[in-house]
């Protein structure tokens, strides 16, 4: 195998295991974004013109028996999707007798007696073997990752496709496909395969930020280290976690990319949105200076380990939200995103003083959420971190100093009368399902939790309910109730959404027995008050003491009182 244009007939000569490394990111090919495209490229393509699979960086890494090993250095998506695709088609071109293929073409591209073609070196690989590139459907298996979830849907969405078209179109399939020009790059030391790497990411390849960071942190290492083999393998290994993370937590790498580069880097403001650029140009500096070479190799590899530890901490973060109460009140009250960088920084540094961190942004949060103030401080949080001051202070002085009148007007917010349509939704029922854990506490009773907030199953989902619907039968409104009361927060109540949909527009003299028998304290509650629910004015006493007691609550639970 040698460097240049080949064909994947060639590639593909039976001695080669081609390998996905560690360091590389997890399968992540979806259907409508990239399987449906490569199958359409193919199945379209003009019989008199090549068809062009893609360019594949290719690292020889030795033998195993009497294959060679190749790692994939890029290409290991569209490499494995056509691994998926091939032995699919492979099958279906056998059961149908097809003359252009036999049990040695799987041989070739699939599994040679108990050798597989394709492996990854991540937690995928028997997944691969076992259940995607096996020839038996699919049944009750054991998804622990999303790529594995990917991998499968692959498989499916070729298996359906491909049963679509007759003989004469798969065996054009095949011929297509197997005769794909390819573009290599073969080499037989890591260094020089991150030095291609870089320069196919200048010439416009697609990749991101992450991936071009990794890129360029080896490159970089080869241009100022006589033996940057170990240094490579280090920075390896920190991606190989950082991917495994990012694949166990679902993570969007392009935002804690961003959190890290505020929390740590000293990023200044015109930066904050650029995190690789600012990073590039911050190690280029140090590469391109003859009296920093040293200085450069020390950042690189710090640099590395730094990013590694921030996607731990930020996982950590996402374990902590469903054990720490103060952590699971903030991811409720829904404001979250613009406080990660203060606090990954004090969850590493300051990690005693952490829960009061959060505290403290929750009481600014959830008034800033009453008011819909459009700013959360983040300018003044992130220049104190980039200066390393007292990020905590700050963050207090946010309401024990009345920033932007927030206690003010956080205060003329409870007194609306329409809160439902006044606030934002989700804090209504932040709201009203914090007053339901007050209940639950008093009695005993184990706390809703955040999954419960959370929760996507149809029929948990917390919803809203009017205790006196808009339309309730056998009550005439007047203008007053519709304008002061009916989107009173004294007339509303969480509830299911399969059991608030039940209720419909039933007098909540028809509701009060399913209020009564709910799972939820703030609707039993209801059926201890003496209220004539088809009597507007009684109604109307009802709510008004409610309202009263909901915002005695707020103004106690969120310290708003002498505020």
């Amino acid at each position: 195998m040698q460097t240049g244009k080949s064909t994947v007939k060639d590639i593909f000569d039976g001695t080669r295991i081609f390998n996905v490394p560690v360091y590389q990111r997890a399968y992540s090919w979806e259907k409508e974004d990239n399987l449906r495209e490569f199958l359409s490229d193919i199945v379209n393509q003009h019989p008199d013109r090549s068809y062009f699979l893609g360019s594949f960086l290719f690292h020889i890494k030795g033998d195993r028996n009497e294959f060679r090993v190749i790692d994939i250095v890029d290409g290991q998506q569209r490499l494995t999707t056509f691994v998926i695709f091939i032995n699919i088609l492979i099958q279906k071109l056998i059961a149908r007798s097809s003359n252009l293929v036999s049990e040695r073409t799987k041989r070739i591209f699939v599994k040679d007696d108990d050798v597989f073609k394709l492996e990854t070196s991540n937690e995928d690989s028997a997944f691969l073997h076992n259940v995607v590139l096996s020839q038996t459907e699919a049944q009750d298996v054991n998804i622990n990752t999303p790529s594995q979830q990917l991998l499968l849907e692959a498989k499916k969405f070729f298996t359906k496709e491909l049963d679509k078209y007759d003989l004469t179109i798969l065996e054009k399939i095949y011929t297509t496909s197997t005769n794909a020009d390819v573009l290599l790059y073969v080499v037989d030391k890591i260094n020089t395969a991150t030095q291609i790497f870089e320069l196919l990411n200048d010439r416009g390849r697609k990749l991101t930020d992450l991936e071009a960071i990794k890129s360029f942190l080896m490159y970089n290492t080869g241009l100022v280290s006589g033996n940057p083999d170990q240094i490579i393998k280090n920075i390896q290994t920190d991606f190989a976690e950082i991917y495994r993370t990012i694949e166990k937590y679902e993570i969007d790498d392009r935002v804690v990319l961003r959190y890290h580069t505020i929390a740590f880097e000293g990023c200044p403001a015109d930066y904050q949105e650029k995190p690789k650029e600012f990073t590039k140009n911050k190690i280029t500096k140090l590469v391109n200076s003859e009296d920093s070479k040293k200085a450069a190799i020390n950042e690189i590899q710090d640099y590395s380990t730094r990013l590694k530890n921030s996607f731990v901490i930020y996982s950590q973060i996402q374990e902590d939200k469903y054990k720490e109460y103060e952590l699971s009140q903030l991811f409720m009250i829904g404001r979250i995103a613009p406080y990660y960088p203060v606090l990954m920084r004090i969850y590493k540094e300051q990690r005693d003083k952490f829960n009061h961190l959060v505290n403290l942004i929750n009481r600014f949060t959830f008034r800033a959420s009453l008011v819909n103030l459009r700013s959360n401080g983040e300018s003044y949080l992130y220049t104190a971190l980039r200066n390393n001051e007292d990020v905590i202070t700050l963050v207090d002085s946010f309401t024990s100093d009345n920033w932007w009148k927030i206690n003010h007007r956080a205060i003329e917010a409870i007194e609306y009368e329409n809160y439902y349509e006044w606030l934002s939704k989700n804090i209504v029922r932040y709201i009203l399902f914090s007053y339901e854990n007050l209940l639950r506490k008093a009695k005993g009773f184990p706390l809703l939790s955040m999954k419960e907030y959370f929760t996507d199953i149809d029929r948990e989902k917390l919803s809203i309910e009017h205790i006196s619907a808009k339309r309730a039968k056998n009550v005439e409104y007047d203008d007053e109730f519709n304008e002061k009361y009916m989107h009173n927060i004294g007339n509303l109540v969480i509830d299911y959404a399969a059991s608030n949909t039940s209720k419909g527009n039933k007098n909540t003299k028809d509701k009060l027995q399913a209020f009564n028998l709910a799972p939820l304290m703030s609707q039993n509650e209801i059926d201890e008050v003496d209220c004539d629910w088809e009597n507007v004015d009684s109604i109307k006493l009802f709510i008004k003491e409610r309202e009263k007691k909901l915002k005695t609550f707020i103004k106690n639970q969120f310290q708003l009182n002498d505020t």
